[in-house]
């Protein structure tokens, strides 16, 4: 089973792969603005060592400090010795979570049952004076979205996926699914969509609750494995395509839907208008550093004739939404969003996108007054996008 879902596995073994070179220092984003070692990620890994070597008991300071940590996995993707931080983090949370945020828990309970998040976003009733909540509470709409369960390709067929909505997508981020399905339909294939999914189980796993996550992994595992068979299983949100990547027993392999659309015997079935028009793009670090697909965003995009792309802030670095962080600490989220706002100000583009959902939410937040609009790269694609 995949170490962010195993329970009562020693964390000893893995925390020892760090050498304590400090490469990841100039990495991490908070260790970036506290200059503290126990905000950074060998400080974090080696509290987990403390914690499991009965050191230091669970408290609520060494929640704090693990709970500060904004998993973008940039010490990851950096680290010489390949530590799994992921992995350590999630399960040193859920030896801690008794003493972590009981916002945290409640967000994470919620978000991830979109019947029950629809209905306290779209009312305005989940925390609409703290930061953050009520610009999401706007997003969201009571009006609960139909997916049939199998969408017919445009034309002839030539194979099959199965489309993983999520559920902060399938609650904030609606146009996007439809984009991703009509795109697919488009490139010749049949698109499925298992009622039977949930939540990936992201929020639950970094909220320290192993036990729940692990149930959402086995209940999408066989949502997608009562499916017909399938040439691959797509997700839109970097985020949940993280999340993906550690799954025991998909039936198929998993892959970003932008990384599918962009493979060489798929994407000349794509045709696009001629967009006249400055676009920023934002590569999450969940995109960059973990599911590691950024260049199929360019590549697509690329195809969208007249459209001037201007990559934004540096690739791999955390916009500060970190899933709810930017709820839960709003001082960091906003301190870290701070330089891309500076960014988009000065580029002035006609419209901004992000490849995660919540990445895209925070960084529209800021900029309400700017008048651009802040899409999914596939809701532009389906826009500019030639039917046959």
């Amino acid at each position: 089973m995949s170490g962010l879902y195993a329970m009562g596995m020693i964390l000893l073994p893995d925390a020892a792969h760090c050498v304590k070179c400090g490469l990841c220092l100039a990495e991490c984003p908070t260790y970036a603005l506290t200059g503290s070692e126990s905000q950074s990620p060998r400080g974090r890994i080696a509290l987990i060592q403390a914690l499991d070597r009965g050191q230091l008991s669970p408290d609520r300071h060494g929640a704090n400090l693990l709970d500060g940590c904004l998993l973008c996995r940039r010490c990851e993707k950096v680290c010489p010795s390949g530590v799994p931080f992921g992995a350590l983090m999630d399960r040193g949370r859920s030896r801690l979570r008794p003493f972590l945020p009981m916002m945290e828990k409640f967000l994470a309970g919620v978000l991830s049952r979109p019947w029950l998040g629809r209905l306290l976003l779209a009312s305005g009733k989940l925390l609409p004076n703290r930061a953050g909540a009520g610009y999401l509470a706007a997003q969201a709409s009571l009006k609960m979205p139909k997916y049939r369960e199998s969408y017919r390709p445009a034309a002839q067929s030539v194979g099959r996926v199965g489309l993983f909505r999520g559920c902060t997508s399938a609650l904030l981020d609606a146009e996007t699914l439809e984009a991703a399905v009509l795109l697919l339909a488009q490139a010749g294939f049949e698109v499925i969509v298992p009622a039977a999914q949930q939540c990936c189980g992201a929020l639950d796993a970094h909220a320290g609750n192993a036990p729940r996550a692990a149930a959402l992994m086995l209940a999408n595992e066989r949502a997608f494995t009562d499916s017909p068979p399938l040439d691959a299983i797509v997700s839109v949100a970097s985020g949940c395509g993280a999340q993906l990547n550690d799954y025991a027993s998909l039936p198929a392999p998993h892959e970003d839907v932008c990384s599918f659309l962009a493979r060489e015997e798929v994407l000349p079935r794509l045709r696009f208008r001629p967009l006249k028009q400055n676009l920023a793009v934002h590569l999450p670090c969940s995109l960059v550093n973990v599911v590691g697909q950024e260049q199929a965003v360019l590549r697509l995009l690329g195809r969208v004739p007249q459209l001037r792309i201007h990559e934004i802030g540096q690739r791999g670095s955390c916009c500060g939404a970190g899933g709810t962080a930017s709820i839960l600490r709003p001082g960091v989220a906003r301190a870290l969003r701070r330089p891309l706002m500076k960014e988009i100000s000065e580029l002035g583009p006609d419209c901004v996108v992000s490849s995660n959902v919540s990445c895209r939410l925070h960084l529209a937040q800021a900029d309400e007054q700017g008048g651009r609009r802040y899409l999914h790269p596939l809701v532009l694609l389906a826009q500019q996008l030639i039917r046959e």
